[in-house]
């Protein structure tokens, strides 16, 4: 009997979800270790899948060419799902949630990572740090990164470093052990992504006002070269937010705008297009979020986030005092971890809210 599946497609969670990857297999093999266990799997096209334990509530189905959406149960999920619609009710929420806090000196992003951990930098000490997500006791804090972190990201299972310098490290997420070193060629990068299942890395580089593209020339070890870089027609590129593997947002750290990146025929075709410029901004524009809304979540290293529609209209803001927020991690059910850089804190929030 053969299970029922899509081809070209795979299952892409709005937030972390319930599931694990496993590399180095093919899609026979975690089918056979699926052994209908599992209600989604994704098969990647660079032998390589995701097992979902559950159907997360929020996703979308997204396109990758060669990839095979399967369900072992032969069941489906239900429709995807807004969970906070009212944008006011949720910021009211939030406010009267208790917080968790954790002293870390001048942190970047955050992170949460298959072991659940919440994982960060320290730009101004360099130290790569992990946290139990559920009370922010530290658990790892390690010094071995180059200095001056500016952004951290995991893929498949790898912790992505990149220092000031346009270096990134590479770092097993089991066992901390360093896989490679990565040069880019380009300094001041700020934020990175992934598309085509790990063939293609993207860096922001403030600096040089590029947005970098490189290719991955080997998985093990790990390895990516150049490709090729894109003149941003703004200054400052800084956060980065991807929406699949043809679409990508950049916001300017120095415009405090967003701008729009879109694949035009081959992979190094790539179009600009302004979208937004957040108004009556005292800070530098540091990170995008968005959520299962399709809300835009902007921070700008002072108390206050932006919050913002697709289509460029300002819903509301958000303010937590004394708090120069840099990153926020949104999960299921609108949990939130916030790395706060000036005042060297992360924060964790779980609002009484049950989609």
């Amino acid at each position: 009997m053969e299970l029922p599946h899509i081809d070209n497609v795979i299952l892409s969670p709005t937030y972390s979800s319930n599931s694990t990857f496993l590399s180095n297999m093919t899609c026979a093999q975690c089918l056979c270790i699926s052994s209908l266990s599992y209600p989604a799997l994704n098969c990647f096209p660079s032998n390589a899948c995701q097992l979902f334990y559950t159907f997360p509530s929020t996703y979308r189905i997204e396109y990758v060419q060669n990839a095979r959406l399967y369900f072992p149960q032969q069941r489906f999920p239900n429709a995807s799902q807004c969970c906070m619609p009212d944008i006011y009710s949720l910021l009211s929420k939030l406010n009267a949630s208790q917080a968790v806090l954790a002293n870390v000196s001048n942190p970047r992003d955050a992170i949460i990572d298959n072991n659940s951990y919440l994982v960060t930098v320290e730009e101004s000490t360099n130290y790569f740090i992990r946290f139990n997500s559920k009370n922010l006791t530290r658990i790892t804090y390690r010094s071995f990164l180059n200095p001056v972190q500016t952004t951290v990201v995991l893929f498949n299972n790898v912790y992505y470093t990149a220092n000031i310098a346009g270096i990134i490290m590479a770092i097993d997420s089991q066992t901390l052990s360093i896989l490679s070193n990565i040069s880019t060629g380009v300094s001041g990068i700020r934020g990175m992504i992934f598309l085509n299942d790990g063939e293609t890395m993207v860096v922001t580089a403030c600096e040089s006002n590029k947005v970098v593209f490189l290719n991955r020339t080997s998985i093990s070890p790990i390895s990516y070269n150049i490709s090729f870089s894109k003149n941003a027609a703004f200054k400052c590129p800084h956060g980065i937010w991807r929406v699949n593997d043809s679409v990508f947002y950049v916001t300017s750290n120095t415009n405090n705008s967003l701008h729009l990146f879109r694949r035009n025929g081959s992979h190094k075709e790539w179009d600009e297009t302004f979208v937004l410029k957040m108004s009556a901004v005292f800070g530098n524009s540091a990170r995008l979020t968005i959520d299962e809304c399709n809300r835009f979540w902007f921070t700008f290293e002072t108390d206050t986030i932006l919050i913002y529609h697709q289509n460029g209209t300002k819903l509301a803001s958000w303010t937590i005092p004394s708090s120069a927020i840099f990153d926020i991690k949104i999960m299921s059910n609108y949990l939130m971890f916030i790395t706060e850089s000036n005042t060297g804190r992360a924060r964790r929030i779980q609002p009484n809210i049950q989609c």
